[in-house]
C-alpha cells in the first residue's frame, strides 16, 4: 500500500501538509488499545506524508457519539476543528485540508443529549447540516480544501446506546447521493471513495466484536480496519492534495 501511494510524489511540494479530521467514534478510534498511534487519521497522516516525503501533521477532533448536527458552526466540537486547523496554520504554514466523515451517528436512532443530537437524520436534514459545516470551513480559511468521506459499512444488527439496525443502515446508505450532490456544489470539495462501503461490508475480521442488545455487532474498525480506512481516505487526500 505504502508503495501505491508513494508512485504519486507530487511534482513540486509545499513546505507541510496540515490535516485537520472532522468525524465520530471511528475517526477519534474508539476500541482501539493505543488512539495516539492507531486511529485512522494518525495513521493516514503517515501515509501522506511517507506518499509525498512531505512534513504532515494531524488535528484529529473526532468525537464519539456526534453527528453533523453536533459539528454544526457554534458548537463546541466545530471550535475545536477551527482552533486545531488555526493552530497548526500557525505552526507550520503550508496546505490545510479537512477530512470529514460523518452520517454514522445521523443514521441511528439516539437519545437526545449533548452528544447524539440530531439523530435520525433525513437525507435531507444531512445535506444541509454538512452544507453549514462547509460552508464556514470556506469562510474562515478560503485556500483550504475539503474531502468528505463516505461514511462506512456497519453490521444490520448494531444497537448499543442508540439502536442502528437494518433502518440505520439503508438510511446511512441514502447520505452516498447526498455527498455526491454536495461535492457538484463546490470548487474546493472533494469526494471520498465509494468503494469504502464494499471494502468494510461483511468483513468482521476489520472490526472489533462488541455486544449490544442484538448480539454481537460490527460498528468500529480494530486495528487492521483501522489502516484500511486510512489508506482509503489517503488515497483521495493525495488525489485533492496534487489538484
Amino acid at each position: 500500500m505504502i508503495g501505491l501511494l508513494a508512485a504519486m510524489l507530487p511534482a513540486t511540494a509545499e513546505d507541510h501538509i496540515n490535516l485537520v479530521f472532522i468525524g465520530n467514534s471511528i475517526t477519534a478510534g474508539a476500541t482501539l488499545s493505543n488512539r495516539t498511534e492507531q486511529a485512522p487519521p494518525i495513521v493516514c497522516g503517515q501515509l501522506v506524508q511517507e506518499a509525498t516525503d512531505i512534513a504532515t501533521h494531524v488535528y484529529n477532533s473526532g468525537h464519539s457519539g456526534i453527528t453533523t448536527y453536533g459539528f454544526l458552526p457554534g458548537s463546541a466540537d466545530f471550535a475545536k476543528a477551527v482552533n486545531g486547523a488555526q493552530s497548526l496554520q500557525e505552526s507550520n504554514g503550508g496546505k490545510l485540508c479537512f477530512s470529514i466523515m460523518l452520517g454514522t451517528n445521523d443514521s441511528a436512532y439516539s437519545p437526545s443529549d449533548s452528544e447524539s443530537r440530531g439523530g435520525p437524520a433525513t437525507p435531507a436534514r444531512y445535506q444541509a447540516n454538512m452544507k453549514a459545516i462547509i460552508d464556514s470551513l470556506l469562510a474562515q480559511f478560503p485556500e483550504c480544501k475539503i474531502l468528505v468521506n463516505y461514511p462506512i459499512w456497519y453490521s444490520p444488527n448494531t444497537y448499543n446506546s442508540a439502536r442502528y439496525l437494518q433502518e440505520g443502515l439503508d438510511r446511512l446508505r441514502s447520505y452516498y447521493p447526498v455527498i455526491d450532490a454536495l461535492a457538484k456544489d463546490y470548487d474546493q470539495v472533494y469526494t471520498g471513495d465509494r468503494s469504502a462501503w464494499e471494502s468494510f461490508e461483511n468483513h468482521p475480521e476489520l472490526f472489533t466484536s462488541e455486544s449490544g442488545h442484538a448480539g454481537i455487532f460490527h460498528l468500529h474498525p480494530n486495528a487492521d480496519g483501522a489502516k484500511r480506512l486510512a489508506a482509503i481516505w489517503a488515497r483521495r487526500l493525495l488525489d485533492m492534495i496534487l489538484k
